[in-house]
């Protein structure tokens, strides 16, 4: 399976262009073909995603087109968050809140996420160890247990500082297969 039918990155970031496009930018080409042309990048602040509403009356947003785009074509989805106040991004937060959707409109969406893996790619710009640490463990806790909710896979996150440099190759590509 190629990479254009494997793998698809969201964007989190308020920036299309800032520090966590550029980390998966980076992340793309230090990985090489077929990821720098094959894995498409959505930024989630460029789509019209709104909170999750109890009445479902947001379903004419972008939301349920791109769970279908995700689910339909692609096995593994990469969340690409910035760190802010020690968790993932709003645009992260508003959608996998809307994951919720998935359980009471859209049953045979949430039946068809069973088994897709997720990762995690973090930047920050913070550099206490220790918070550090205690953000990572966070966000990987919240992921599990929503993966093991909705019985997908949790395959595991990648930390990095937004003043570095270089990726860690080996670290990243279990994250994107």
């Amino acid at each position: 399976m190629s990479i254009q039918s494997y793998c698809i990155a969201l964007n989190g970031s308020s920036r299309p262009h800032g520090n966590t496009k550029a980390l998966l930018n980076k992340i793309s080409k230090t990985l090489g073909e077929p990821y720098v042309s094959g894995m498409p990048i959505v930024d989630l602040c460029t789509l019209n995603i709104t909170p999750y509403d109890y009445e479902g009356r947001n379903q004419k947003d972008d939301f349920i087109p791109l769970m279908e785009r995700c689910i339909g074509e692609y096995s593994t989805i990469v969340i690409a968050t910035p760190i802010y106040w020690y968790t993932v991004s709003a645009y992260v937060k508003i959608f996998l809140d809307r994951i919720t959707d998935l359980m009471t409109i859209r049953r045979d969406l949430k039946k068809a996420l069973e088994g897709t893996k997720i990762s995690v790619i973090a930047n920050f710009a913070g550099r206490n160890a220790d918070v550090i640490k205690m953000v990572e463990g966070h966000i990987n806790d919240l992921f599990s247990h929503l993966c093991d909710y909705l019985k997908m896979q949790y395959i595991g996150s990648y930390f990095i500082h937004m003043s570095v440099e270089q990726v860690d190759e080996k670290a990243l590509r279990p994250l994107f297969s």
